[in-house]
């Protein structure tokens, strides 16, 4: 098994020497260059996206979905999942929105954005950002205000869209009706949610030290963060990708 193998280049080298495990980051670091704009597909998805934080009314949000029938097939099938946790199952976007209403809608239609990607090492980075974002929100109860915590949530699943994209950060963010708080963390500017953001990130490595350094900026105790990374693996797990 390889380790410390930085970028798809060396993976592949690996692979071509005979490794058969590697048990690195590398594919957060997407080697080909990344394209100017979304594709029709992630637009089409955007564009529903920002109809529903825009509070359009249902009817119009629907004949968007019915444009793309397997965008409506995963917004279902991403309700209904375990990690949801609903006790009844959503059999249409009408009952969606009556039984969960437009911000946790728009909670999972973030997440249709970030599976929109045909590279082979989407799931990997699917389950880091779906990761990241529960991790995120977790960790925000009592440290922020409830409303935050949706949007900490979708900068999690959103901080890895220029890999799963192929498309550059502030491109994918021009074409979205986000908060200023999300923008601001996703191009590494800080803001309020920029620390949570840093800190999911960190994690991902092997320094305990900065780990528990980030933590400590949040003011959480080693417990905290260690019980949160648990439930948040544990969340990812869950999720269909």
């Amino acid at each position: 098994m390889a380790l410390n193998v930085y970028d798809g280049a060396s993976f592949q080298a690996c692979l071509d020497a005979g490794v058969n495990a590697a048990a690195t980051w590398f594919f957060k670091r997407p080697a080909k260059s990344a394209a100017k704009t979304l594709n029709p597909g992630q637009a089409q998805i955007v564009r529903v996206l920002n109809l529903v934080r825009k509070n359009a009314d249902i009817k119009e949000i629907e004949t968007a979905l019915k444009h793309d029938v397997a965008l409506s097939y995963k917004l279902l099938r991403y309700i209904n999942s375990a990690g949801f946790g609903l006790s009844c199952e959503i059999q249409s976007f009408r009952h969606a929105v009556s039984i969960l209403g437009y911000n946790k809608l728009n909670k999972w239609l973030s997440l249709l954005l970030a599976t929109a990607s045909k590279d082979p090492m989407a799931p990997a980075l699917m389950h880091t950002a779906l990761t990241r974002a529960h991790l995120m929100e977790v960790l925000a109860h009592d440290l922020v205000d409830r409303q935050e915590y949706d949007n900490l949530f979708i900068t999690g699943a959103f901080s890895m869209l220029d890999a799963l994209l192929g498309v550059p950060m502030d491109k994918v963010l021009e074409s979205m009706s986000l908060p200023e708080s999300i923008g601001d963390a996703l191009l590494g500017r800080g803001g309020v949610y920029g620390p949570f953001l840093d800190l999911a990130i960190v994690s991902e490595g092997e320094d305990g030290k900065a780990i528990a350094a980030q933590a400590g900026m949040l003011g959480l105790s080693a417990d905290q963060f260690n019980q949160a990374l648990m439930q948040a693996l544990a969340f990812a797990d869950t999720m269909e990708m």
